[in-house]
């Protein structure tokens, strides 16, 4: 078993352990922000330990859209040709003192019915489903990810 898939199989085993809580997410353009309360999800999809969490307004979104757009242009082109097929979900981390979006993306269709109060997990996939890091400060890309195929 590969590490991609005990991280998700522990990442399902948590949020199954949280059901029935609610979140309290605020909608933008194209998809979801997770308050701090549950961006833990983060730290389990990362394997970082001791993350401290915030939640972004959706300006910090906004500003952030443009970027992420360039960086796959350069990066993975055929997901940037398709980004308006993609929703996000959008959760706020610290890493080493700087302020990170950690944005789960996916592709619209297929999708959950729960993914505006629940983080979606998807083992697979392809590139229909990538993760990144978005520094706030320096306006940067990071620790980049799309799914494998099965």
């Amino acid at each position: 078993m590969n590490m991609n898939r005990c991280i998700s199989i522990v990442l399902l085993c948590g949020l199954l352990a949280g059901c029935g809580a609610t979140v309290d997410t605020e909608e933008v353009q194209g998809g979801v922000i997770f308050p701090a309360s549950k961006a833990d999800f983060a730290a389990h999809a990362t394997g970082r330990k001791d993350l401290q969490y915030w939640m972004p307004a959706q300006t910090d979104v906004a500003n952030a859209v443009p970027h992420i757009k360039a960086f796959l242009a350069k990066e993975a082109p055929s997901i940037a040709s398709r980004f308006h097929k993609y929703r996000c979900q959008y959760f706020g981390i610290v890493v080493e003192g700087k302020k990170r979006m950690y944005c789960n993306f996916f592709h619209r269709d297929g999708h959950a019915a729960d993914w505006q109060t629940d983080p979606l997990i998807v083992l697979d996939g392809g590139d229909r489903y990538f993760q990144l890091e978005y520094d706030m400060q320096s306006k940067r890309c990071l620790n980049f990810i799309a799914n494998g195929e099965a």
